[in-house]
């Protein structure tokens, strides 16, 4: 059954979606006489009942899981698909023109989960490179920029070699960079419950400049919390699509958007091989351990440059303290020493008053004497 010949109006069961339940004693008896049993014993209960519900057929895995978006999204086989997708998010109708090659570029980072780089042109003409990530943790805005920067500079060395003497800047087409964040960074969980984010460029004056860079981010862990169930566009059924793994809200997306249903048909072929399965989530896994660990070495380097910053100004704060004691210390040591001088000055003056008064008194003492022994009458006083 194609995708153009599935019926909207049908209902449809597990087993239509995800073929016939198999027993789990079956399964796991395949899986113990299995090359893969290590690494089955390795994951944790929980790890392994996602597993044992995917192949039982009871319940989806991750779509965005590398495997399964490329057998699902395969632009050379089904470009619909991806085009759909980008169509959705962007608002505006594109078809694929070609998928780029990774090799050569200038940022591959082991566990960075590039989902696809490819050309789409838009209804209205416009030819634009888009590329997909798919990142567990952080994307600031600075990776965001690297890897536009990225984009532009491939897309340049690409079309000046192409075109040669005949190059300029304004064959240069537009680049957007669509960010599918399974587990948003707080700064985007502070915007929910809003989990698409586009950028938006403008410059203070009005003055219209072509800029080259376009990013939209989309919170998938966000759009998951939503409240209401009801699937109201098709971009809403693609992030469904992409981040609900019960069958209730499979059988919902599959029942409104039917078209749905081959893809996961594909996905479920995956069941006949659970060593195929367990090898993809034990590599997922892998990736997903890396990107902790980068992502707790970048939290706790951010953490620790927060330490040594409030570290840094308690200092400053307490020099700053221990200057102005020292000034208001100085200012009372000045002051002393100027009451001390005054005094010392005022002691002087009083004692010499003290010593002219005495002089003053034996003068006239003698004075007394005299007038005394010559038997002149002394005036009262």
């Amino acid at each position: 059954m194609s995708e153009k010949d599935v019926s909207a109006s049908g209902s449809f069961s597990v087993a239509e979606i995800f073929g016939e339940p198999v027993r789990r004693d079956a399964i796991l008896k395949q899986i113990q006489s299995s090359k893969v049993l290590s690494e089955w014993n390795a994951f944790s209960p929980e790890e392994q009942e996602k597993i044992l519900l995917f192949l039982e057929g009871k319940k989806g895995l991750q779509i965005l899981n590398d495997r399964f978006f490329q057998k699902v999204f395969r632009p050379d086989i089904c470009p619909e698909r991806i085009g759909s997708f980008i169509s959705a998010v962007l608002g505006e109708h594109v078809t694929i023109e070609r998928v780029l090659s990774r090799e050569g570029t200038g940022i591959a980072e082991a566990g960075s989960l590039v989902i696809m780089d490819i050309i789409v042109k838009t209804d209205s003409g416009a030819t634009v490179s888009v590329e997909m990530q798919r990142i567990g943790y952080m994307f600031p805005g600075q990776r965001t920029s690297c890897y536009l920067s990225d984009m532009i500079m491939r897309q340049y060395q690409t079309v000046r070699s192409q075109m040669g003497k005949d190059f300029s800047y304004s064959n240069l087409k537009p680049v957007t960079l669509i960010v599918i964040m399974e587990k948003s960074s707080k700064e985007f969980k502070k915007a929910a419950p809003a989990y698409i984010h586009k950028r938006i460029s403008h410059y203070d004056t009005g003055v219209k400049v072509t800029d080259l860079e376009n990013v939209v981010y989309i919170s998938l862990d966000t759009f998951g919390q939503k409240v209401e169930n009801e699937i109201g566009s098709e971009l809403d059924a693609w992030l469904t699509f992409f981040s609900k793994n019960d069958t209730e809200d499979i059988i919902k997306l599959v029942k409104a958007y039917p078209q749905f249903l081959p893809m996961y048909k594909e996905i479920a072929e995956f069941r006949k091989s659970p060593e195929e399965v367990i090898g993809m989530f034990s590599e997922e896994l892998r990736i997903l351990d890396r990107n902790t660990t980068l992502y707790m070495l970048d939290q706790y380097s951010k953490e620790l440059d927060e330490v040594v910053a409030a570290r840094d100004k308690a200092v400053a704060a307490r020099d700053e303290a221990v200057a102005a004691r020292d000034k208001a210390v100085e200012a009372r040591d000045e002051e002393k020493a100027r009451a001390d001088e005054e005094k010392a000055r005022a002691d002087e003056a009083e004692a010499a008053r003290v010593e002219a008064v005495a002089k003053a008194n034996a003068k006239l003492d003698a004075a007394y004497a005299l007038l005394k022994a010559n038997g002149i009458p002394i005036p009262e006083e």
